[in-house]
């Protein structure tokens, strides 16, 4: 093992070939700090509406399905009288504004609405039950929702159940609720053209709430201020979501879609709306619109590669494809590049809780790893077991910081004060380690390592053995409780409609695979359960607690 005096010559060196686009102190990686300028808003609706405004003829969205646009000044139009309305009804500065649907040419007007008056918006996922919209609603406490028609009884009734007074407006038509096209015909002319945003406070105030993924527990409420948007806006850390007409899946709820629904105006582009990710709709779209450059979450890709939708339209237009989200396996890279040879990949990861992508890949990063920890950010390695700082190839919990760091978890200090820790270290809960060159490869969720005899098992590596092959389209590994040996690993695995024998693969072929290409102690002891879909999140994560807790009930029985 080189001593540090070396380590920090052979950094010095990498460093100097890459405009010193970081430092390392004390096992503590430091993106270059490049100071931002004067901000001309204190308020991201004050931003949004002058953006608006000065490019009215601008087409803003187009809907992929349909065709249909918004110019810029259409935008302006209806989200001014949408903030109207708001402010009409009750609704003052620091308020919360719930808004759930799947992407369509109005669901981010009451966004915009809501931070022109100084509230909050909160973006929820339409898949939420009652159980999960009482759960959001008890912690941000909404004045208002604006819901699609199929979720305004189920919002309603969760509502009823907190005895919480919530305006209900649905972008449609429900009887009984109030409808979006009409309480934006209640305005004047006049006052529409003269609207001004109310001031905020301080630009350190909350601008938007998102909902972590709550893939291994219930979702927490992120708070995201007006000035780690102005500074996301300022310095981009995914460009793709600037892009002019990117194909970018990601809902509304997601951190990645509230940035593209924000960072497109702020941009002067136009952005694409889809509909729900389906392979040869997306692929159609792709060929139809020349689509260059797109952000595809990793299981989108899977389910690219698996598909012949591939096969069957002309994909060349695509250079550029960002993923982040969670880990680019080997096999899905390869699969991909493979399916796609004109498309380049870049990885990137990042929380919400830090404002978005922190680390991404630039030309030349290494396979496998996530790149490079961007300016104004700063990640170290921590053991979980001892709370030592960790240097180069050891692996430990990923602790970081950014400029754009969240307010901390809306209405939940406890949970923020377990997350983040007082010198405002956010524990990331990911498991991996950087290398001499300072290259950072994340491993695995450290809560989803499983325990057998003593061993730690990454689900990621075996996972990685088990999707290349052709007669699986998706999987996920599991620990399943056992008496004696702590948990042993279980996959769930989703068959691909055919593959290159037409014969379904079996549960013994799987465990013999993982057998012939892994130790021991990764063994499929708790077999392999063939299901027909696996649960995710709108943001494609895999539920694993759903998992969990079917593993779980199978050890019982």
């Amino acid at each position: 093992m080189p001593s540090c005096n070396v380590l920090l010559i052979t950094l010095a060196e990498f460093q100097d070939m890459n405009d010193s686009r970081f430092t390392l102190e004390n096992n503590v990686l430091k993106g270059k700090v490049v100071p931002y300028p004067p901000f001309e808003y204190n308020s991201y609706g004050e931003l949004i509406l002058s953006r608006l405004k000065n490019s009215p003829k601008l087409v803003g969205q187009i809907d992929g399905t349909t065709g249909e646009e918004y110019t810029y000044d259409q935008m302006r139009d209806r989200s001014v009288r949408c903030a109207l309305w708001m402010k009409a009804h009750g609704l003052l500065p620091g308020d919360v504004v719930v808004v759930c649907d799947n992407q369509h040419l109005d669901v981010a007007l009451p966004c915009f609405a809501a931070l022109y008056v100084g509230a909050i918006f909160n973006p929820l996922y339409v898949g939420m039950t009652k159980r999960d919209f009482c759960h959001m609603m008890k912690t941000n406490v909404p004045k208002m929702a604006f819901v699609n028609e199929e979720l305004a009884a189920t919002c309603a009734a969760a509502a009823e159940e907190i005895n919480l007074d919530l305006k209900i407006v649905v972008f449609g038509r429900v009887p009984g609720f109030f409808e979006f096209e009409k309480i934006i015909t209640e305005q004047e002319v006049e006052e529409v053209e003269n609207y001004k945003c109310t001031p905020v406070k301080s630009s350190h105030d909350t601008a938007v709430i998102l909902c972590t993924s709550g893939t291994s527990g219930l979702p927490k409420g992120v708070a995201l201020s007006h000035i780690a948007l102005l500074k996301v806006q300022a310095r981009p850390a995914l460009p793709v979501l600037q892009a002019d007409k990117s194909f970018i899946v990601a809902p509304p709820a997601w951190v990645t879609g509230t940035f593209a629904m924000l960072l497109t105006v702020c941009a002067n582009a136009t952005r694409l709306l889809l509909p729900p990710f389906d392979e040869y709709t997306a692929c159609a779209l792709i060929e139809k619109l020349k689509i260059h450059s797109a952000f595809l979450p990793v299981y989108t890709m899977n389910r690219l590669v698996k598909s012949d939708a591939v096969n069957k339209y002309d994909l060349s237009s695509l250079k550029n494809v960002t993923s982040s989200g969670s880990i680019v396996s080997v096999a899905v890279r390869e699969a991909f590049v493979k399916a796609i040879p004109s498309a380049t990949i870049t990885v990137g990861y990042g929380m919400t809780e830090v404002g978005g992508v922190i680390i991404r890949q630039s030309p030349g990063s290494k396979f496998g790893s996530s790149g490079h920890v961007l300016e104004d950010s700063q990640l170290k390695v921590v053991d979980p077991s001892t709370g030592q700082v960790q240097g180069p190839n050891k692996e430990g919990e990923l602790w970081l910081k950014s400029s754009t760091m969240m307010n901390g978890y809306y209405n939940n200090p406890q949970a923020t004060a377990k997350a983040m820790d007082e010198e405002g270290w956010m524990h990331s809960g990911d498991l991996g380690y950087y290398d001499e060159d300072g290259e950072i490869f994340v491993v695995d969720r450290l809560k989803e390592l499983i325990k057998y005899r003593g061993y730690h098992i990454s689900p990621a590596d075996i996972e990685d053995v088990l999707l290349p092959h052709p007669g699986v389209k998706e999987v996920a590994v599991i620990g399943l409780p056992h008496p004696l040996d702590d948990e042993h690993p279980v996959a769930f695995v989703v068959r691909a409609e055919s593959s290159v024998t037409d014969e379904k693969v079996t549960e013994q072929q799987l465990i013999d695979l993982v057998a012939t290409e892994m130790g021991d102690f990764s063994q499929l002891r708790g077999g392999v359960k063939f299901v027909d879909s696996l649960p995710k999140t709108e943001s494609y994560k895999t539920l694993r607690r759903y998992l969990r807790d079917l593993a779980t009930s199978m050890a019982a029985s």
